[in-house]
C-alpha cells in the first residue's frame, strides 16, 4: 500500500506500536500473574504467563531491529499486527476462550492497524482477527485438538458470541478506519497548505531581499518586527541593532507616526526625513508609511518603506543651479557688450583726468573713490563674462605641480595673503590632468583667495591632491582639497555657497564660487564643501587625469 508520509513518519508509528504494545503487555500479564499466583484463578500453570510475557518483549525487540534494517515498513507494520492477533488470541485461548474477557484486545489491535494501515489495515485485521476468534470458539465446543468445552453454552449461544464478536469487529474497524481516512485527508490538506504557505514564506523573503527600497514593520508598541537587507544596507545597521537603537538612527523622523494612525487609513503617507547611518553620515530619506492589518482589517503596526534620495536631491540642487547659471549667463552675454566699451572709456578718462588734475582733500578722495569704483565695476563684468563663455573646448595635459606652483607665486604677492598665513603641500609628483589650464588656474585662485579672505588673523592653508578611486574599475579620476582653518561656513549657508550672487563678504560679488563650480562642472569633475563655524572650510574637487599618468 502507498504510504500518505515519509519514512520517518512511519518510523514513529511504529515504535509507538512497540512501545504501547510493552506497556499494555506488561500491566496485563503483570495483574494477571498477580491475581494468578494468589488466587488460582484459572488452571494453567503460572509459568505459561511467564514465557508468554518474555515472548512479546523479544517480539519488540525483534521488531525493533527489523524497524532499522527493512525497507519495507508496510511489511513489518503487518507482521506485527499479524502476531499480535496471534497472542491476543492465545491469551483468550488461556483465559477460558468464550468466556475470556480479554477478547477486547481484539478492538485494540483492529484499532491500531488502522491507525499505521488507514482502512485497509483495519478491515484486514478484523478479517484475520473473526477467523481465529471463530475458529477457536469452534474448536471449543466441538472439543478438538486441545480446546474443552464449556459446559454453560450452549451452539445458539456460541453462534451468537461469535456473530457478536465479528460484528463488533468490523465496526470497529469501520469506524476506525473512518477516523483515520479523515485524519489522513487532513494530514494531506495540512501538508498542501504548509507547503503553500511555505512557498510563500519564501517568495515572500524573495522579495524582501530583492527589492532595493527598504522595508521595516512595527508593531503598535514601537517594537520593530522585520527588517529587510536593503533596510540594512542604506542604514549599515543589522536588525538586532537596529530594533534597541532606531530612535536614535532615524531620528524624529517616524516618532509621530503613531499619534496620527488615523491620518493613515484613507492612503499611505509620503514624507521625507533623515537617517544617521553607522559610520555617522546623515542622509535624506524618501518615506511612505501605511497601516499594518490583519484578516480582520484590524490595525496591528505600520510598516515603513524607505529609500536614500540623498544624491536625487543633490542632483535636483545641481539642475537647478545649472538653470540659474545658464540664466545668468545669458543675463552676462547680454550687459557685458553694452556696458564694458563705455566703462573702459570712463576708467580711461578718469585716471587721465586723475593724473592732470591736482585735487585736494574731499576732491581727491571722491576722485579715488570714483576709480576704485569703476575698477570695481570692471571686475564685476569680467566675471560675467566668464560666466557667459562656453565650455572651453582647448583639453591639453596640465601638469598641476606646475600649474598650482604659479597660482601660490601670485597668491604671495596679493594684497590678500599675510604673513601668518603657512602654507602646506602634499601633492603626488606625477599628477597630470587633463583640461583648460587658464580656468582650472581661475579655480585654485578662486579657492585660495577664499581660504586667505576666511582667516583674516592668519591659519594654515592646506593643499593635497592625489589620485581617486571614484568607483570600483575606475581610478582614471583625481581629488584635490583645499582646506583653511578660517571663520568657516554656516550651515544654513552650504546649500548656497555655489549660487551666483551668494556672498556673505562686503563688496564680494557672489560670483567667485559660482565661477569655479562651472569651470568644474565644464571639466565633467565635481565640488563640495564641507565646513563648521569656527573650524574652517574644506573643499574637494575630483577632476579626470591623463591615463597615463596611471602607470607611475
Amino acid at each position: 500500500m502507498k504510504r500518505e508520509f515519509s519514512r520517518e513518519e512511519y518510523s514513529v508509528r511504529i515504535i509507538w506500536l512497540i512501545w504501547s504494545r510493552v506497556v499494555l503487555t506488561t500491566f496485563l500479564v503483570g495483574t494477571l500473574i498477580f491475581f494468578q499466583q494468589h488466587y488460582r484463578i484459572y488452571s494453567f500453570q503460572i509459568a505459561v504467563l511467564y514465557y508468554f510475557l518474555f515472548s512479546v518483549y523479544f517480539l519488540s525487540g525483534l521488531y525493533r531491529y527489523l524497524l532499522r534494517t527493512i525497507t519495507n515498513l508496510s511489511f513489518l507494520a503487518y507482521l506485527q499486527t499479524s502476531i499480535d492477533i496471534l497472542l491476543v488470541t492465545f491469551l483468550v485461548y488461556l483465559t477460558g476462550g468464550i468466556d475470556s474477557g480479554f477478547s477486547v484486545l481484539y478492538h485494540l489491535t483492529i484499532i491500531s492497524a488502522s491507525i499505521i494501515l488507514y482502512r485497509r489495515g483495519g478491515y484486514l485485521a478484523a478479517s484475520f482477527a473473526s477467523i481465529l476468534y471463530g475458529s477457536m470458539l469452534d474448536l471449543q465446543y466441538y472439543e478438538l485438538l486441545f480446546f474443552k468445552r464449556n459446559p454453560n453454552f450452549t451452539a445458539a449461544q456460541v453462534m451468537y458470541q461469535v456473530f457478536i464478536n465479528i460484528l463488533s469487529f468490523y465496526v470497529v474497524a469501520l469506524l476506525s478506519g473512518y477516523l483515520t481516512e479523515r485524519l489522513r485527508k487532513t494530514h494531506q490538506e495540512l501538508r498542501v497548505k504548509s507547503m503553500d504557505f511555505e512557498d510563500l514564506r519564501v517568495l515572500q523573503e524573495h522579495i524582501l531581499k530583492s527589492v532595493g527600497n527598504g522595508i521595516l514593520t512595527m508593531d503598535l508598541s514601537g517594537h520593530i518586527t522585520s527588517w529587510n537587507p536593503a533596510a540594512e544596507q542604506i542604514t549599515g545597521y543589522g536588525y538586532d541593532a537596529i530594533k534597541h537603537h532606531w530612535q536614535d538612527v532615524f531620528g524624529g523622523s517616524i516618532k509621530e507616526l503613531f499619534d496620527h494612525t488615523d491620518a493613515l487609513t484613507e492612503r499611505p503617507f509620503r514624507f521625507n526625513g533623515q537617517l544617521v547611518k553607522k559610520d555617522g553620515i546623515v542622509v535624506r530619506l524618501g518615506m511612505t508609511a501605511s497601516l499594518l492589518k490583519d484578516d480582520t482589517n484590524n490595525v496591528r503596526g505600520i510598516i515603513l518603506t524607505f529609500q536614500d534620495i540623498t544624491k536625487i536631491i543633490e542632483m535636483e540642487e545641481h539642475i537647478r543651479r545649472q538653470e540659474r547659471l545658464v540664466t545668468v549667463g545669458r543675463l552676462a552675454a547680454g550687459i557685458a557688450h553694452e556696458i564694458r566699451n563705455p566703462l573702459a572709456a570712463l576708467s580711461g578718462s578718469i585716471q587721465v583726468l586723475q593724473g592732470e588734475l591736482k585735487l585736494k582733500d574731499d576732491n581727491k578722495r571722491l576722485m579715488d573713490i570714483v576709480v576704485n569704483e569703476t575698477e570695481r565695476l570692471n571686475t564685476i563684468i569680467t566675471e560675467f563674462l566668464e560666466y557667459a563663455r562656453p565650455p572651453s573646448a582647448q583639453v591639453d595635459h596640465v601638469d598641476f605641480n606646475a600649474l598650482l606652483d604659479e597660482t601660490l607665486a601670485l597668491l604671495k604677492h596679493s594684497k590678500n595673503f599675510q604673513d601668518n598665513i603657512s602654507i602646506r603641500q602634499d601633492i603626488d609628483a606625477h599628477l597630470i590632468l587633463q583640461g583648460d589650464p587658464q580656468r582650472l588656474r581661475q579655480v585654485l585662485w578662486n579657492l585660495l583667495i577664499n581660504a586667505c579672505q576666511a582667516m583674516p588673523g592668519g591659519g594654515v592653508l592646506s593643499i593635497t591632491a592625489g589620485p581617486y578611486l571614484r568607483a570600483k574599475k575606475d581610478a582614471s579620476w583625481c581629488q584635490i582639497m583645499i582646506s583653511d582653518t578660517g571663520l568657516g561656513i554656516n550651515k544654513g549657508d552650504l546649500r548656497k555657497i555655489f549660487e551666483p550672487f551668494f556672498t556673505t563678504k562686503a563688496g564680494g560679488t557672489g560670483l567667485g564660487l559660482a565661477i569655479a563650480y562651472r569651470i568644474i562642472d565644464d571639466h565633467g569633475g565635481s565640488i563640495n564643501v564641507e565646513s563648521e563655524p569656527g573650524k574652517g572650510a574644506q573643499f574637494k574637487i575630483t577632476l579626470p587625469m591623463i591615463e597615463t599618468m596611471l602607470i607611475h
